[in-house]
């Protein structure tokens, strides 16, 4: 069993509720709020305290359990008056929204007792606060939370409105913590790249996204750097409290582990607390866990980004004359977890038999569409329906998941069930499902990347690379060797230029024997003194295509979804593949026939919009090579050293020295 260092205490200050399951009829009523994060710091071992904001008649037994729970002290720092605190839940498990209710939330009076806040601060001295708003006004700690000088964390569920007027106050976070669901989230459209912009994330040293089921995010915002956690697989008994758990187990091993490893034994312990309701046994559990082997479990990875490039064609009998609240219910789910759910009669329409011979055809030719699209077919067995039978036979024959969901335990059929890999129950075996199917295995043996880049050590690859690595994505840069004769001079430029954390995820493929008999000039180097060198010179028929074929096919196969070219509209570029126009119809077919799209940022932006660009990310941009006519030096007459050095001197000119 591990402990904290000795000096790690923490001071967690929020609202205690009382929850309620709705949908567990046996479900015990227990303390919430704080009391989740509290439960785990006591099972851990790590010391904490209690600054509890709560109605009067919940003080005495917040005394109880915090003393149960081995808080150092408990405090009453706040009364809430007009409102029980009874918290309502409806959807334990999280299979898709909880439909949390805090009943008479609007109703609610709250007084927090600012001179006792100060004092417990002084007297338990905690190197480590961790907030959780709520009904009660921030603005009653500020001065307290001003004058702190240990690490505050705040985690911002519900509302962003209390983590805006603490930046306003100059408040600086050590972490800000969030889901999902939560607003900030969703204000930030949804996405891991805009929240890293955000200028309240910018007001934290780092940002912790939990993804439920998926696993979860953490962001260095001083040093740049990434790390994430899997998730790990268990009967689901309620998810109320497990991103609480989550909290307090990752921040109390932050100063002894790694983050990566940190983030990994908190969505375990997570996974624990949301197996049962009982505090005795998730302690017991616990106790008998050496850390160390949990740092090299296998588990799965399944980020919200990815689960957005997923299609699911949920099959069943989708007619009005069926009572479909099942299908819309795991369409609702798989939709609340970012996945593409599609009902198919709903999209293309019902067909029944009137219609014309071309009307017919196109609603069965959308509907294969959908099946060729889709990553997993779930079908819902409401009753004997023909279509249902054959839209699984067309998934497993096209070898892709097949999840029956059978919640009247009415499948018999032997063609059926052999047909599926997977027979289910319950809700929150579908959605289990979908996670164990989609998810990456063995999450801590696999590089984990989200971006293949073509990388060469040039100015516009270079830039694109600090872009995209500013932007929070995970990039593998890749080098071709297709024999050309400046190959060594690119690689030792591009090891040169790179931004430092990308050097050990290079990927250098060989290619040379495909243009080995190529008189381009890109492959045999000319004699700069005696040849003249054009564009045509330095044609390699089809070499964009080859490029963006082999890096898409690498990207398909580790399961990257975006490959990044720093493409530019050049005025010399002679390529029939070196177009905008093919670039979109290239582009267009690889997602339509597969998973990877296409990404050319710079495809509109000239010489001059990508110096500029990579100066303001402060690239080296000067150290690039760019020349294709010279092996060791940039010749300057070559099309792309005259592209540049335009590049340059019209940047000057509107840059340095505009008017003149």
């Amino acid at each position: 069993m591990h402990t904290n260092e000795p000096q790690k205490r923490f001071l967690i200050i929020g609202e205690v509720f009382t929850d309620v399951h709705l949908d567990i009829s046996e479900s015990p009523l227990r303390l919430g709020g704080i009391f989740h994060s509290a439960r785990a710091f006591s099972a851990i071992n790590c010391d904490y305290a209690l600054a509890a904001i709560a109605p009067k008649y919940l003080f005495k037994v917040i005394g109880k359990f915090g003393n149960e729970l081995n808080a150092q002290q408990t405090f009453i720092v706040g009364e809430i008056n007009g409102a029980p605190n009874v918290m309502n839940i409806q959807e334990s498990a999280e299979n898709g929204d909880q439909g949390y209710n805090d009943i008479l939330r609007g109703e609610a009076e709250v007084t927090v007792n600012h001179q006792q806040l100060n004092q417990i601060i002084e007297e338990y001295n905690p190197t480590d606060i961790l907030i959780y708003p709520g009904k009660y006004s921030i603005e009653d700690m500020f001065p307290e939370l001003r004058n702190f000088n240990g690490n505050l964390h705040i985690d911002v569920q519900y509302g962003i409105d209390s983590l805006e007027r603490m930046i306003s106050h100059n408040l600086k976070f050590s972490t800000i913590i969030l889901s999902t669901s939560s607003t900030l989230f969703e204000q930030n459209y949804f996405s891991v790249t805009n929240l890293v912009s955000s200028s309240l994330v910018a007001n934290a040293n780092s940002f912790l996204l939990k993804e439920n089921r998926g696993g979860s995010t953490y962001y260095d915002t001083t040093n740049q750097t990434w790390n994430e956690a899997p998730a790990f697989k268990t009967e689901t008994v309620h998810s109320v409290g497990v991103g609480d758990c989550f909290n307090a187990v990752f921040l109390s091993l932050q100063s002894q582990r790694t983050n990566g490893s940190a983030l990994k034994i908190a969505s375990y312990i997570a996974m624990i607390y949301a197996s049962t309701f009982v505090f005795e046994e998730f302690k017991d559990l616990i106790s008998n866990l050496d850390f160390n082997d949990i740092d090299n479990l296998p588990a799965k990875r399944l980020s919200w980004g990815e689960r957005g490039k997923h299609h699911i064609y949920i099959a069943g009998p989708d007619f009005p004359d069926v009572d479909t609240r099942l299908i819309k219910e795991v369409h609702d789910n798989l939709k609340y977890h970012n996945f593409i759910p599609h009902r198919p009669v709903i999209e293309n329409g019902i067909i029944t038999g009137s219609e014309t011979e071309e009307q017919q055809q196109d609603a069965y030719q959308k509907d294969i569409a959908l099946l060729e699209k889709s990553s997993v077919l779930i079908a819902v067995i409401l009753n004997d329906d023909p279509g249902t039978y054959v839209e699984i036979g067309y998934m497993a024959k096209s070898g892709k998941p097949v999840i029956v969901f059978d919640p009247y335990k009415q499948v018999r059929n032997l063609f059926l069930k052999k047909s599926a890999d997977y027979i289910v129950h319950s809700m929150n075996e579908v959605i289990d499902t979908v996670y164990d199917v989609l998810g990456r295995k063995d999450f801590e043996a696999i590089e984990e990347y989200d971006a293949l880049l073509l990388a060469s050590g040039g100015l516009d690859s270079t830039v694109l690379a600090y872009k995209l690595l500013a932007e929070g994505k995970k990039v593998m840069p890749v080098f071709l060797r297709y024999g050309q004769h400046f190959a060594d001079t690119e690689f030792t430029t591009l090891l040169d230029v790179l931004p430092p954390k990308l050097l050990s995820h290079v990927k250098v493929i060989n290619i040379e024997d495909i243009f080995k008999n190529s008189e381009s000039r890109m492959i045999k180097e000319p004699n700069l003194w005696l040849d003249e060198v054009s564009a045509d010179d330095l044609y390699l028929p089809y070499r964009n295509l080859l490029f963006l074929s082999i890096a898409s096919s690498v990207a398909q196969t580790m399961g990257i979804g975006e490959v990044y070219s720093a493409f530019i509209n050049s005025n010399h570029a002679k390529e029939i593949d070196c177009s905008k126009e093919f670039f979109d119809k290239l582009s267009g077919m690889l997602s339509e026939y597969g998973t990877v799209q296409i990404e050319m940022p710079f495809r509109d932006f000239s010489k001059a919009d990508v110096i500029k660009r990579g100066i303001d990310l402060n690239v080296p941009v000067a150290k690039t090579y760019s020349c294709q006519a010279n092996s060791t030096t940039p010749c300057g007459v070559c099309p792309n050293c005259v592209d540049r050095l335009a590049g340059f001197e019209s940047f000057q000119e509107t840059n340095i020295n505009p008017g003149r």
